[in-house]
């Protein structure tokens, strides 16, 4: 085993289940001819980087992820080495991993966040000196890809938001999430998070985002109408506890979960889609996509969203062929005439 589950109260709420390798033989044996500085202990790093990401305020989702990313590497590793305990982590073991990845089919966006996870993992364990080398993984990746985030057009979301019952304490408040998922572009967690004392004056939301980072986001005035409703009329209907700081709450009158969240959006946006799925993080790329059709410069959307790097935010400069000639025929005053438009040489 790697290590029993962290319990809760400062401790890391990832829980880190066994790797699962093909026999219990150990690293010697395995006829791998590397030096011993590639090789890791899966039991005692796994253990010290949940502890490095709690440390660094990563949330509990966060940390799941990373170390479910790990494990899956690992895992494979461990088996085509025949080491559970031990597992020797080179350019070679990773291309083999790299390979029967994509032979499993899976989709090149998780390949690479396994890579992200591992890149990750072994800069911490080298600069804290848990491995002697770095191995070399550049060049290393998914391959070449063009995959754009799936969203509900300004119509969807407009009918989904405005056809919502509001008849009683739940329905009221799962409509105040969904307004403020769509003004505001906030992940999951982000939402669930809020206290009600993030709620600022006027059309300002106080937001702790990934790596504990705090910034300002704006709603307008029907999401805050529909926050000034649950405020005043669900919130004290599904939670008597003065002492509760969640600014949304469950049937208990505790804190809202991320599962149910979840499922708030996806029973709401079935009807108006034909998207097979649609769920929280589909408001956040419509939010941001239909600031970008409407003129918002990418820093600003950048800034509402939380990136830390602008290259984050540049997937969402995809703008559908029908719209930019739209936009060019309307704009451009040798294009209105026939309507066409004009031949690049290309």
């Amino acid at each position: 085993m790697l290590c029993r589950a962290y319990a809760s109260g400062g401790r890391p709420c990832a829980r880190i289940p066994p790797v699962s390798g093909a026999a219990s033989e150990k690293t010697g044996q395995t006829g791998q001819s590397a030096s011993e500085n590639s090789l890791i202990d899966v039991r005692e790093l796994l253990r010290a980087f949940a502890l490095h990401l709690h440390a660094l305020g990563r949330s509990g989702h966060t940390q799941r992820n990373y170390l479910s990313d790990l494990l899956r590497i690992f895992s494979a590793v461990a088996r085509s080495q025949r080491a559970p305990d031990v597992v020797q982590i080179d350019r070679k073991a990773v291309r083999k991993w790299l390979a029967a990845a994509r032979l499993a089919g899976k989709s090149p966006r998780t390949i690479e966040r396994h890579l992200a996870s591992l890149r990750t993992f072994l800069k911490w364990a080298h600069a804290a000196g848990h491995i002697a080398d770095l191995p070399p993984l550049d060049g290393l990746s998914a391959g070449r890809y063009s995959r754009l985030p799936k969203l509900l057009s300004q119509t969807e979301v407009s009918k989904m938001l405005d056809e919502r019952p509001l008849t009683d304490p739940q329905q009221i408040r799962d409509a105040a999430m969904l307004e403020l998922l769509y003004a505001t572009g906030l992940r999951i967690g982000e939402l669930v998070s809020l206290n009600v004392k993030d709620v600022q004056r006027g059309q300002e939301l106080r937001v702790l985002g990934k790596g504990g980072k705090e910034r300002i986001v704006l709603i307008g005035s029907q999401s805050r109408q529909a926050l000034d409703r649950y405020l005043s009329i669900a919130r004290p209907a599904l939670c008597s506890d003065s002492s509760e700081t969640a600014l949304f709450v469950g049937a208990r009158g505790k804190r809202i979960n991320e599962r149910v969240a979840r499922k708030v959006v996806e029973e709401a946006a079935l009807g108006y889609t034909n998207l097979p799925h649609a769920g929280p993080h589909t408001l956040r790329h419509s939010f941001a996509t239909h600031l970008l059709e409407n003129g918002a410069d990418l820093r600003t959307i950048q800034e509402l969203l939380g990136h830390s790097d602008l290259a984050t935010t540049q997937v969402y400069t995809h703008v559908s062929r029908d719209r930019m000639k739209e936009v060019y025929r309307k704009a451009h005053p040798r294009a209105r005439a026939s309507g066409k438009l004009p031949d690049t040489g290309d």
